[in-house]
């Protein structure tokens, strides 16, 4: 049978790679097709049609993408396509009844790890069979929406097919990126991540490879595709345990090695407690230059809130670590959450005034379907919005006003998906690599205006929210309409004083892409390059 699969490909969608190699393993032709915003949606539309498949399969990846999904249905339905729809992914798993509901010309929803079931449901389809009665599917029965039992996990991840990629490599600073997951899961529990819930029903949290496979694809995306940065996508790359992660570190490494992969580069993740002096200097010998580590807040009072299991000192000791072992980390402040104070929210500025010369972003603790956070705030009756857009108010009325002006101000400097911010972590990145191959006195000057610009902006970012801090705690609550042009002005005030940054950013970004593949050896790269890499934090 004939499958395409949906999804958002900013940078390689392993989820959606995987899926179309275990059915084409399996007989099935299946392909890919690029979905990220509605911008994309005619020429989605148009590549669906022509592929005449026999299934359609969405990977809704965000929740508040949900939308964006929904046109693209009704339109393919409106366009004459009467095959079988379904979705799947994280959205689908917890959100499959109010997607049917919403969704009429959706036929069925996938739960949990897609791959046993899509091919399932191929082989239905080429029988001529209804879609249902499978494990890992949710149907409609008349009126009454039917939930399949609960697919077990693939325990064996390596006997799973390479996920299938994109033709032309990702790349960074002129340098070929490739994107590779060695585990699945997570061994957190953290109220705000749904990756826990994800594997909870399962019964199985936290699934390894082999380092020597592993090793294997790291040398298919080195020799092969012209790679020399592996982007590690795993939810949790580092594992719990010191002795156990330096092994693991070590096994892959040395069978990379082994293998002919003599200077590859890692962007790993990490959590702060497990971050020890030995652990950094173990991922730093393997390749490892960047790490994005899960520091969240300075607070140990939020952090508790958050369900995480490490402690401030823990953010202080892993920063540390890194910096001593030559890895640079990378990492988000969720400034906000439902029962933050400003206190809490001055805790956490105090730490990242400490650090203006490492790559970071500000946030909120955003809430998602599956997860212990959305259940606390349902049972105490402060849940708003619907499954495509969950909110809350603070308790804290004056964290509330601060997190609703920094919403208007500081959008484009932190909030947007092409923030200011964000682009100066993909920049770092980028500069990272030119140290990394090809030191000189020009890289050098490079790297000094890399340095540069990104300091400057993330001082800038701790003193203006300290000035909106102090503003919201001498305020008039009641007084409206002076927060509105208080977050008004200071918004204006921002854009013109991050246009010309913005600027020196996206010149410096092109420059080192093109340098970079003036001077990269082995495989061109030509492939696309912009400022997503970022979102892997």
């Amino acid at each position: 049978m004939k499958a395409v699969l949906v999804g958002p490909i900013q940078q390689e969608n392993l989820a959606l790679g995987y899926l179309a190699s275990y059915a084409r393993k399996e007989g099935h032709d299946v392909t890919l097709v690029a979905y990220a915003y509605r911008a994309d949606l005619d020429a989605a539309i148009e590549q669906i049609l022509a592929g005449a498949p026999d299934l359609v399969g969405l990977g809704i990846a965000f929740q508040n993408n949900v939308d964006d999904y929904v046109l693209l249905v009704r339109t393919l339905r409106q366009r004459g396509y009467r095959g079988h729809v379904t979705c799947g992914g994280h959205v689908g798993t917890f959100c499959y009844e109010e997607l049917l509901a919403l969704l009429p010309e959706l036929d069925t929803v996938v739960r949990h790890d897609g791959e046993e079931t899509l091919v399932e449901m191929l082989d239905k389809l080429s029988r001529g069979e209804p879609v249902r009665d499978l494990a890992g599917v949710v149907w409609r029965d008349g009126s009454t929406i039917t939930k399949g039992p609960v697919r077990r996990t693939t325990t064996n991840l390596d006997a799973l097919p390479w996920p299938r990629r994109s033709p032309e490599p990702y790349v960074v600073g002129g340098m070929v990126v490739d994107f590779l997951i060695t585990a699945r899961g997570c061994v957190g529990e953290c109220s705000y991540c749904s990756i826990a819930a994800y594997t909870a029903e399962q019964q199985k949290s936290y699934r390894l490879r082999a380092p020597e496979a592993v090793a294997e694809e790291i040398a298919y995306a080195y020799h092969e595709r012209g790679a020399r940065v592996i982007f590690v996508q795993d939810d949790l790359f580092i594992l719990p345990g010191e002795q156990a992660a330096i092994t693991r570190m070590e096994r892959i490494g040395k069978a990379a090695r082994a293998r002919g992969v003599t200077d590859a580069v890692y962007w790993i993740k990490g959590r702060p407690e497990t971050i020890t002096p030995a652990v950094a200097r173990a991922a730093h010998a393997m390749g490892a230059i960047h790490m994005f580590l899960g520091i969240e807040n300075a607070s140990a009072q939020r952090l508790r809130y958050l369900g995480r299991t490490h402690l401030p000192l823990h953010n202080e000791s892993a920063i540390d670590s890194c910096r001593q072992a030559g890895i640079v980390p990378s990492f988000n402040f969720m400034l906000f959450d439902p029962d933050c104070s400003l206190d809490d929210v001055e805790t956490t500025l105090d730490m990242a005034e400490r650090n203006p010369d490492l790559p970071w972003n500000v946030c909120r603790t955003e809430v998602y379907s599956g997860t212990a956070l959305r259940t606390r705030l349902e049972a105490e009756g402060r849940l708003q919005g619907d499954f495509r857009s969950y909110g809350y108010r603070m308790r804290d009325e004056r964290a509330e006003i601060m997190f609703r002006v920094l919403r208007v101000s500081f959008h484009e400097r932190a909030l947007a998906i092409d923030s200011l911010l964000n682009r100066l972590i993909s920049l770092s990145f980028a500069r990272q690599l030119h140290e990394r191959f090809f030191p000189s006195p020009e890289t050098r000057a490079l790297v000094d205006a890399v340095h540069r610009i990104g300091a400057e902006v993330r001082s800038d970012t701790v003193v203006r929210l300290r000035t909106l801090l102090e503003t919201v705690r001498a305020c008039d609550p009641r007084d409206q309409a002076t927060l509105q042009r208080f977050a008004i002005d200071q918004a204006l005030a921002i854009g013109a004083w991050d246009m010309p940054r913005r600027l020196a950013t996206e010149s410096l970004w092109s420059e080192l892409h093109a340098r970079g593949r003036l001077l990269s050896t082995g495989r061109p790269s030509t492939g696309p390059s912009h400022f997503a890499i970022a979102s892997g934090s």
